[in-house]
């Protein structure tokens, strides 16, 4: 779930910790404590049971498990637990939602794959054909 890889450093935001304002990290995230501000992530954000998150969220990865009030985008993938509840907008390229998750708010999936098509060229039927 919450691992350090050798090109970033992961911090903690303990239960007994109140963070009034935004973060920006350039690792990983493990929330227990309370956040009210937005969280700008470059690795994996990890809301444990318990926890809230008041703010909007923008990372490559989420696992969340805790509560949260505000958009939530993620670059790749996102999960919701169980426990997780989120009041807010998802976007995301892959999406898990277990059952018993509370989940309010409008949902996107994009995809790597959905921005080259939208960028590239459609091929005609026609093009190529003598007529």
């Amino acid at each position: 779930m919450f691992q350090q890889s050798s090109n970033s450093m992961s911090s903690i935001i303990g239960p007994d910790l109140e963070i009034n304002g935004d973060i920006n990290i350039k690792g990983d995230l493990l929330i227990y404590g309370h956040v009210e501000g937005s969280i700008n992530c470059d690795g994996l954000v990890t809301t444990m049971k318990g926890s809230t998150v008041n703010g909007s969220i923008v990372t490559k990865f989420a696992d969340i498990s805790g509560k949260i009030e505000g958009n939530l985008e993620a670059k790749n993938k996102v999960s919701l637990s169980s426990t997780a509840s989120l009041s807010g907008d998802l976007l995301a390229s892959i999406i898990v939602i277990e059952e018993g998750a509370k989940f309010n708010g409008l949902c996107k999936m994009n995809s790597e794959s959905e921005e080259k098509l939208q960028n590239s060229k459609v091929a005609n039927l026609n093009e190529g054909t003598k007529v």
